[in-house]
Order: C-alpha cells, then structure tokens, then sequence
C-alpha cells in the first residue's frame, strides 16, 4: 500500500490525502473549486465580501462522550457555564435552522457544517436539517465522533444529501482512544467508519469526502509511530482524507503564556460565521465562551452581522497587527500553534 501524502495545511491542522481512495474532488462542481480559490484568497486579500462563505451551526451542545480534549468536558468539570446560559443543553429549533439556512443560501454561502459544541447526530431532525440544507443547494458538511452512524443513520444521511463527514478519533489504539474519548467503544466506532464509506460507495456518490481526525499534544505531535499507525489505520478503511489538529490546552491564557505572534492571519473572520443552538453568532471555532456575541440569528440577518461594526473592530485589529486589542484573540491558542508542527 502506498503512503498517503500530505494533501493541506493550515495553521494548526494538517491533512494528508489517501492514495488509495478515490478522489472525490474530482467529482466536484466548478462552483466547489470557485468556493475553495475565495476560502484561500480571502483571507490573504483581508477581504470578507457581502457574507461568509461558510456557516457552522451549533445544532446542539449535547453529547454523549467526554471527550478529554473538549471544551465541553473542561466547562462541565469546572463548573463555568459561560458556553450555554446557565449550562443548559439545548437543541436548534428547527424555524432558526430553516432561518440560517435560508439567509445562508440566499446570501451567497456555499456550504454549512453542522457541529460546535456538541454530537449531531444526537439531534433528533439532525437527518430533515440534512436534507433541508442541501435542497437548498448548500454543500452539507457535519463533524462526528461515529458512536451513533448506525447503518440506517449513515443510509438515512447519504441519501438526505451530505456531502462531507469527519470523523473524531483521537488514536489508533483502541485503550488509549477509550481513555480520551470517554463513553465509546473503539471498536463500535471503527466498524461504523468502515460501514458508512462502503455504504457511499455502494451509492455511487463519489463526491462524499470523508476525513478521520486526531488531536495531537504538544509532546506528541512529534510521535512518527502514532502518526503512521494512525494513517495507515484509516487509509486501509478507505477514508479519503487523514488530518492531525494541534491540542488546545483550556487551562492556558495563550497571549499571557507566550506573546503575541507577529504577522499571525485569523482566517476564519473572513472566512466563516457560527451559530449557536439558541442564536447568538461568534466569530470563530475558538470562540466557546459567547465572549465577543457578534448578533443574534433569531433576529438579525447574517449579512447584516457579517459587516456590523463590531466585526469591522474584530478584522481591523487583525489587519493592523493588533489581534491583542480583542480579549478572546489575545488568549487563543492559534496564533502560538501555527508556529508548531507535526511531525508527519
């Protein structure tokens, strides 16, 4: 079997694309290789347009693992309920879903992501919000941990129209992944890869991409041998695309702890908006503790939030080098990331 090579890399994630699955860009539109040239220019340009490209939906916080990683773990352990008003679970109400949406494909959005905070697939409409999405000729991708892609959920999705999955796997080794992602069995969750991209194949929709995702810490992330055990792993299940992501540690004021990081580009403020399940809308991935609420999808038009003043504070420090005068840039983990590796 040949070895994967590295296909991407972006601040703090790098993937590598398996040789031995199909290629699904190649069964992509000109409308997908358009989106990809503005998702790597904008950012370069400083320029966000009229609208995100991109919208991730928080369309639930519940899960069902604790996942050592999470942030979701870390806040539920010490008590902070700064990521959910007083710490509720709560699930999207699908008139916001169908409100996002709407906006999303009326404004010039190309794809959506259905995952933040919480398991996805725990969503009751998670498979109607699937649908609704890409009937509205949105790209529909969702992030999971795979403990509950049953082989109807996977047929059910398939069909519903998504587009892109990622898998969650934080090792190669059934102990060590059980001892991270607490609640799953590794198992179950390796079967149920395995089975959803047999399932696409036997389809015949070959431009599903499919991704298998590891966090790395920072002693690990020069561990050759996890790292091929983790490559070789998921290239022999026949997933397209195999990634590493950098461990944020929750505990660490970043911008305290090391500096700032000169000539550092955010990509995602003008790249992509998140919404979470009950409204308000961040500006970033990082972004867990509503510590700089950019609006309030219930009420607020997107395109509108996209080029409100205070996202226009939010990109002007960033372009002038300044990402330091915003609280929750200072403290985040990216910027000193981007200056790691891993060794892969």
């Amino acid at each position: 079997m040949s070895e994967p090579q590295i296909g991407y890399r972006s601040n703090t994630y790098y993937e590598f694309a398996n040789p031995e699955a199909m290629n699904w860009r190649d069964f992509r539109s000109p409308a997908y290789e358009e989106y990809r040239r503005k998702w790597d220019t904008y950012p370069l340009r400083r320029y966000a347009g009229d609208f995100p490209l991109h919208v991730d939906l928080d369309t639930t916080n519940a899960c069902n693992l604790k996942c050592l990683p999470c942030p979701r773990t870390h806040y539920l352990a010490t008590g902070n309920t700064n990521w959910s008003p007083e710490g509720r679970i709560g699930y999207m109400h699908f008139d916001l879903f169908r409100r996002v949406i709407d906006q999303a494909a009326e404004g010039g959005a190309f794809s959506i992501k259905i995952n933040y905070l919480g398991e996805p697939l725990l969503h009751p409409q998670v498979v109607d919000q699937v649908s609704y999405a890409s009937g509205r000729g949105l790209e529909v991708m969702m992030n999971t941990n795979a403990t509950l892609l049953t082989e109807e959920m996977s047929t059910r999705l398939l069909e519903a129209g998504l587009d892109d999955l990622f898998f969650s796997v934080d090792s190669p080794y059934a102990p060590e992944y059980e001892s991270i992602r607490i609640g799953a069995r590794f198992d179950r969750v390796i079967r149920n890869i395995e089975r959803f991209v047999q399932i696409k194949e036997r389809l015949g929709l070959r431009h599903v991409q499919t991704r298998a995702s590891m966090i790395v810490s920072e002693d690990r992330r020069r561990d050759r041998q996890t790292i091929e055990a983790f490559k070789s792993l998921f290239t022999s299940l026949g997933v397209a695309e195999i990634g590493f992501g950098l461990l944020t540690d929750m505990k660490t004021d970043y911008g305290s702890a090391y500096g700032i990081v000169p000539d550092f580009l955010c990509r995602d403020i003008y790249t992509r908006m998140f919404v979470f399940w009950d409204g308000p809308i961040g500006p970033c991935c990082g972004e867990w503790e509503r510590g700089y609420v950019l609006g309030d999808a219930l009420r607020d038009d997107l395109g509108d939030v996209w080029n409100n003043p205070r996202y226009q504070a939010l990109r002007q420090a960033h372009d002038q080098g300044r990402y330091d005068r915003i609280p929750i840039c200072r403290a985040c983990s990216v910027p000193w990331l981007s200056t790691r590796e891993v060794e892969a």
